[in-house]
This record gives C-alpha cells, structure tokens and sequence, in this order.
C-alpha cells in the first residue's frame, strides 16, 4: 500500500467531509433547527453510519475499555458539536467565522496525546512550536476576514 493512502483516508477525506458538514450545520441553524434537535439528527445518522460499517466491516471484538473511551469521544464530540450548533442558531454567527477556530482542536489533540499518551518523544520541539504559531495566527486571520 502506498504511504499516501493512510493520509488521504484518514486525513484529506475526512477534512473535505467535516467542511461540508459545517455548511450543512449553518443550513440547519439557519432553518430554525436548534440545537437539541441537530444533535439527535446527527446522532441517529452517525448510529446508522456505525450499523452500516458493522455489515460492511468484518466488526472487531471489542472491550468494556474501549466501548467507554468511544462513548467519551463521542460525548465530547456532541457537546462541541451542539456548542457550534447554538452559536449557529441562537447568534447567527456566520460558519466562516467560526469554523477556523474550532480547527484548532489539533492542539488539543497534540497537548493531550504528548501529555497523556506518551507521544511527546516522537514530537519536534521546532516544529511544535512552529507549526503551533501558524495555526493560531492562521485561525485569528482567517476568522477576522
């Protein structure tokens, strides 16, 4: 397999998917669907999307370990999702500007993997840093354009 597919399975695809989903997100706040209701939307297709992959994929075993630190993550990504959803709905505030800000969840990704998840060793310091700045100052200028 070439090296480049991990990266566009795992990464390219899903950035494409997640943008489109913010528009979507601003149409449904912008149809009077608030934010408990696009929750439950979204939840019931994100459930069918899992009992579609279970036919599809040969579904792995699976641990009380990891059903709960799914479930968290999926906790986590609903209470970030239904936050952006009221922003949406209840202030009209429009998905551009938003959407550059809540990009910046790599550096919490990264905080927390190097903290927690003993990834630290494989980072480069330089790079962190670097890249860190860029994020923020793209995120603080994108969002005020």
């Amino acid at each position: 397999m070439n090296s480049l597919w991990p990266i566009v399975i795992g990464g390219v695809l899903p950035a494409f998917f997640w943008g489109i989903t913010a528009i979507f997100q601003k149409q449904s706040a912008t149809s009077a669907t608030g934010s408990a209701i696009y929750l439950i939307a979204f939840g019931a297709v994100c459930a069918l999307a899992g009992l579609l992959a279970a036919l599809i994929w040969r579904p792995a075993p699976w641990t009380a370990e990891g059903l709960g630190f799914a479930a968290t993550a999926g906790a986590c990504f609903a209470v970030g999702t239904g936050l952006i959803s009221f922003a949406l709905f209840a202030y009209g505030v429009p998905v551009s500007k938003l959407a550059p800000i809540w990009s910046c969840n790599v550096l919490v990704t990264l905080a927390i993997g190097a903290a927690f998840l003993g990834e630290a060793a494989e980072l480069d310091i330089v790079r962190l840093v670097a890249g860190t700045l860029l994020i923020l100052s793209g995120a603080l200028l994108v969002s005020s354009a």
